[in-house]
């Protein structure tokens, strides 16, 4: 035991110029550690209580010595701290230093359009009824979902679901989350998904006069096949991919069209990158079609949060020729700072830019749209604005000196906060050459 009381002795006297509250964190491990090892009557549990103890106390130097480098930064830096010990930011990233913040997605290389042309939360719709941004020449409803917050468009049956986005782009993105339910002990009943690209509009892929598509199998085996079929040119695609779909799990699909390019992303991993697969124009609207879809079986297939993004010019040419950048790439947890770990591509692509240009600083400011109260959406910008600097300097090595924050909540919106799209190109992080 003469090992732990000089861990906590030195412990105390490292700390005696540390906040107050880091002394009594200490003090209640030395209280707690302390009577637990007089309960103990064998030595050899209290040898490896010292162990753990060690081990405890190592843990809490490491983190008090972090926040002693942190308490030296400018006030705004200060800021941040405080908004990190209130679980505001960062909160959903590994405790681990030694783990990268963003995890496997370190490898996630989607990054989505800059210019919403379509945006359905299904916020607006009432539960039960079909929602009012999407077509179908069967039915589907607006429903909750107890594990997962929001509303969600329930698709079902054998029919086909289109989304109200008129004709698409030659480049834009797609993001959605896709859950599906009842599908584990599922291994007779054939049930699949189709995510199609398809040339003009119609309620079924056969009808559209040549598509794309990826097929989800929505069985036990859980298999996913990429296919193009038509009278248009080679090449012709039919394939089976490697990557299983997660059943009854929440999945995030990122979807990228460059042309005749198609690429897809389930989670963090592309599972799709097929140069040629859109021929004779397909890809111009999007079809989800089901097939075997039981509701009376318990099983569901569910969408939201649903963007479709337009790929303008890329986020290099707009810093350079313009000065500045917008995206709405880069996502928070409701209401919170708290960075989504599908943001990394963009976060990224700011950090790669600011590390070729080095003489350039940086000013991030953070937008919300107009829904809760001034002062609050005003505080809740800044602190994301203050989440997207502490990213760029603990994960991507920015030198904090080149960053700066700001938060203007709602008092500049670019597009009418009314409708749906219009709070989604809101809600966005803007990069400024200074």
């Amino acid at each position: 035991m003469k090992k732990f009381f000089f861990l906590t002795s030195c412990c105390l006297l490292f700390f005696s110029v540390s906040d107050l509250n880091a002394q009594k964190l200490l003090k209640k491990i030395k209280e707690t550690a302390k009577q637990t090892t007089e309960q103990k009557a064998e030595q050899k549990t209290a040898e490896g209580i010292d162990k753990g103890i060690d081990k405890g106390l190592e843990s809490v130097i490491n983190i008090f010595k972090k926040k002693n480098n942190e308490d030296n930064r400018d006030n705004n830096d200060d800021e941040q701290v405080e908004m990190m010990s209130d679980g505001d930011m960062m909160t959903n990233f590994p405790e681990n230093d030694s783990v990268p913040l963003f995890g496997v997605y370190t490898k996630f290389s989607f990054e989505p359009g800059n210019q919403i042309i379509f945006y359905d939360d299904c916020g607006k719709d009432a539960i039960g009824d079909f929602p009012a941004n999407w077509e179908t020449s069967g039915s589907g409803e607006v429903v909750t979902n107890s594990m997962h917050e929001g509303k969600w468009f329930s698709i079902s049956g054998r029919n086909g679901y289109l989304p109200s986005t008129g004709e698409l782009p030659e480049n834009y993105t797609v993001e959605f989350d896709l859950l599906t339910n009842g599908y584990k002990d599922n291994n007779k009943h054939a049930s699949s998904l189709y995510i199609g690209f398809i040339k003009k509009p119609n309620y079924t892929l056969a009808g559209a006069g040549g598509h794309a598509s990826l097929k989800i199998n929505l069985m036990v085996a859980a298999t996913q096949s990429l296919s193009n079929t038509g009278a248009e040119g080679t090449p012709r695609i039919n394939s089976k991919l490697n990557k299983k779909f997660k059943l009854d799990q929440l999945v995030h699909v990122s979807i990228a069209v460059n042309n005749k390019r198609l690429r897809i992303w389930m989670d963090e991993e592309k599972i799709v990158d097929a140069p040629s697969l859109l021929v004779g124009n397909m890809g111009r609207f999007i079809i989800f079609e089901t097939y075997g879809v039981l509701p009376e079986r318990n099983q569901k297939v569910l969408i939201s949060n649903f963007k479709v993004a337009e790929s303008k010019e890329d986020m290099r040419s707009q810093l350079l020729k313009n000065g500045r950048f917008s995206t709405t790439g880069i996502y928070f947890n409701t209401d919170k700072a708290v960075i989504k770990l599908e943001s990394y591509a963009i976060l990224k692509s700011i950090a790669d830019f600011l590390s070729e240009n080095p003489d350039i600083k940086m000013q991030i400011i953070g937008h919300t749209d107009a829904q809760g109260e001034d002062d609050y959406n005003l505080q809740l910008s800044d602190k994301r604005a203050s989440a997207v600097k502490s990213s760029l300097i603990n994960e991507f090595g920015i030198d904090e000196i080149r960053l700066t924050v700001e938060g203007k909540g709602e008092t500049e919106p670019l597009e009418d906060n009314t409708t749906e799209k219009g709070r989604a190109n809101n809600r966005r992080v803007e990069f400024v050459k200074m």
